[in-house]
């Protein structure tokens, strides 16, 4: 589906697939161009009603108005994103339960700029002029170890406490939701995941997968070649990708 703007019109699609360990998908998506907004979540595996955390992130972010500006749009979607975790928290603290929580990105586009906003391991690339970036930085234990120069980043991948989150939606009463802004450049391709994506496919195949053409143009099928080949690759988990391109305008 195509949305025109000031400068740039975009392209999207997305798909998911509960992997081949997972007998349910606790991830959810966002792929609203019209907004210029998409987004992954991934609900927290063993915890309760992870499915449904990460069902609500996304229907609260699909209830926000049309952004004009980059940052009131950003301001909306940390609001958004910070009721979601007030809520969690407050029925899991009056219940007495295991955390009911979930991973968030989301990207935003508005004129020649877009906004990155997320909490938790699941990611956003950027594929640009063939060269694949890695552009959030996981909320989880093993990657505050490599911060702290207690960790190679090599040793980071497949690390036994690799998937233990040192942040997500609904864990705590307040939530620290990180941000980035970027300058868009015509043929960027922007991919968000949950981690069941990475966890199966190294940045080379993910960035040739991303370099693709789609068939008839359809930018989906570059989503769903993505979380085949990462269910093909092993599947341990559910995977979920969101692609989104971007071209100038005329």
């Amino acid at each position: 589906m195509d949305d025109p703007c000031p400068g740039f019109r975009w392209t999207s699609g997305g798909a998911t697939d509960q992997g081949m360990r997972r007998s349910i998908n606790q991830d959810a998506f966002l792929d609203r161009p019209d907004l210029g907004l998409w987004a992954v979540a991934d609900g927290m595996g063993g915890h309760r009603d992870g499915g449904r955390a990460s069902r609500l992130l996304v229907e609260a972010l699909a209830a926000l108005p049309h952004p004009r500006l980059l940052g009131a749009a950003g301001d909306a979607v940390r609001a958004a994103l910070t009721a979601v975790n007030q809520a969690l928290f407050d029925e899991s603290t009056a219940a007495g339960s295991d955390v009911i929580g979930s991973t968030i990105v989301t990207l935003i586009a508005v004129g020649d700029h877009c906004g990155i906003l997320w909490v938790g391991d699941s990611r956003v690339y950027r594929l640009r002029d063939g060269v694949i970036a890695r552009l959030t930085r996981d909320h989880t234990q093993v990657q505050a170890l490599v911060d702290q120069g207690l960790l190679a980043p090599e040793q980071a991948e497949g690390h036994p406490y690799s998937n233990v989150l040192a942040r997500a939606i609904g864990a705590d009463g307040w939530v620290e939701i990180d941000t980035r802004i970027e300058s868009l450049r015509d043929g960027d391709r922007y991919l968000l995941c949950s981690d069941g994506l990475d966890k199966e496919l190294g940045d080379p195949e993910i960035a040739a997968l991303l370099g693709g053409t789609p068939g008839g143009g359809d930018i989906g099928r570059i989503a769903q070649a993505l979380v085949q080949r990462a269910c093909e690759a092993g599947g341990r988990d559910n995977v979920t990708a969101v692609v989104v391109r971007f071209e100038r305008s005329a």
